[in-house]
């Protein structure tokens, strides 16, 4: 497992790796779950929720052994459509917002959550 500091500068450096939000966000949650397998970086799908006829993505970090979750730290927007039987069904992907400026919530996180750093 990596120290924290080495967690804190690869996760910022994925956040700031790509123009595409999209991409930078399936980075972290790639790289986090391939180093953290006490944990899961999710998606959580919300349908019609935020905002009616969209579906979000949501990118939640959840522990394994406590259960505990964060808030939801960025998600994907996908525009709905419904047919004429009225039945909801996913559309076109539109944008990634993330809703963290760096990766220290996902740091405290962890720390709250038991993890032992190495090193």
């Amino acid at each position: 497992m990596p120290t924290e500091a080495e967690t804190y500068e690869t996760l910022n450096a994925l956040l700031h790796s790509s123009e595409d939000r999209y991409v930078c966000m399936n980075r972290v949650r790639d790289w986090f779950n391939a180093h953290f397998p006490d944990f899961d970086l999710y998606l959580e799908d919300v349908w019609n929720e935020n905002v009616e006829g969209e579906t979000h993505f949501e990118y939640i970090l959840r522990s394994k052994e406590t259960y505990n979750e964060t808030e939801r730290l960025a998600f994907d927007v996908y525009k709905n459509h419904r047919t004429e039987k009225g039945v909801w069904h996913l559309g076109d992907y539109q944008r990634t917002e993330i809703l963290i400026d760096n990766p220290r919530p996902i740091i405290d996180f962890l720390n709250a959550n038991g993890v032992a750093w190495s090193g």
